[in-house]
């Protein structure tokens, strides 16, 4: 006889990994692979977690391997970057997740989890850099997407050098905002860090809301070196600071930003426009982030306002209030 309640405690990390392995294998709704797992993280605790990612990873292993066999497109360099950058990033935020680290704040786990999952995939990406099957499927695909938009005045070598140098300079700024935003986005959607509705034994460590999160003020400087690294090595080149300085830059960037957006918030809600910005604020962030460099400039100026308060305390209460 089934277990109904056993059924049901199972049935959402299975359904959240499925979905997780569904949205990977799509172009358009990859970069959300990661959110379907933070949302069983959310709702039914860190084991919940780990057998969703499980579950992703494997059949993301199994779909990538068949498809690059099907296309005669098998070869150590896309096996490797087929399988072990999605694993490794289904793991990174099960780390990020992991409640012995509880007592970490958000911003410093999910900086640790780009680093974790650096080391682990940035080997296959110098590999598959390096691998000509990879560069003539890269080639293949820009040139069939280039006739079809009328665009074929681009150089795909070069194009691929461009885009070969730009991910591995910046690799661990970009899998630090793939784990930053899977895990504020799941979280939202598995419940916004609101009580469940029955006891999890083991809950992961979420991130707060948006309204109580903070960066530790020590990790100012930290911004502040990496954005000195960065000018300094307009005077002194040096391969290893540029990767180091820009990567970190971007990464805390990011953090001072969602603390700008906070601070936005509460002095919206203290004016009384917290309501209107709830319905609004989201639209215009997406626009602006869709914009170019219009939401280069927002992000900029909301990582200042998070940075500043650092040092002014925006959302401080005061007797007037």
């Amino acid at each position: 006889m089934i277990d109904k309640a056993r059924l049901r405690q199972n049935a959402l990390p299975l359904i959240m990994g499925a979905l997780s392995a569904i949205l990977y294998c799509t172009a358009a709704f990859m970069p959300f692979f990661l959110v379907p797992v933070q949302v069983s993280g959310g709702r039914k605790g860190f084991r919940a977690m780990l057998a969703s990612a499980g579950l992703s990873a494997l059949i993301i292993s199994a779909w990538q391997v068949a498809m690059l066999a099907s296309g005669s497109a098998l070869s150590a360099g896309t096996l490797a970057i087929g399988v072990s950058a999605p694993a490794a990033m289904l793991f990174s935020l099960a780390f990020i997740a992991w409640p012995r680290l509880s007592r970490m704040d958000f911003a410093s786990r999910s900086l640790v989890g780009a680093v974790v999952a650096s080391v682990l995939c940035l080997p296959s990406f110098v590999a598959a850099a390096g691998d000509a099957l990879v560069h003539d499927m890269f080639v293949a695909a820009f040139e069939k997407a280039a006739s079809t938009m009328g665009i074929e005045a681009l150089d795909p070598a070069m194009l691929w050098t461009i885009v070969k140098s730009g991910v591995l300079s910046s690799f661990g700024a970009i899998l630090f905002t793939f784990l930053f935003a899977s895990a504020l986005i799941g979280t939202r959607f598995g419940g916004n860090g609101q009580p469940p509705a029955e006891p999890i034994a083991d809950p992961a460590s979420l991130p707060p809301r948006l309204s109580g999160y903070r960066v530790p003020g020590p990790l100012v400087w930290a911004l502040l070196a990496a954005w000195a690294g960065l000018l300094a090595n307009r005077f002194f080149p040096s391969l290893v600071l540029s990767a180091v300085a820009l990567n970190a830059a971007l990464a805390l960037s990011i953090c001072y930003a969602v603390q700008g957006l906070a601070v936005a918030g509460a002095l919206a809600d203290r004016a009384g426009l917290a309501p209107a910005l709830r319905f609004i604020g989201p639209i215009v962030l997406i626009l602006l982030i869709a914009s170019g460099i219009a939401g280069l400039v927002a992000i900029g100026l909301l990582a200042l306002l998070g940075t500043l308060e650092t040092w002014i305390p925006f959302r401080a209460v005061t007797k007037g209030d």
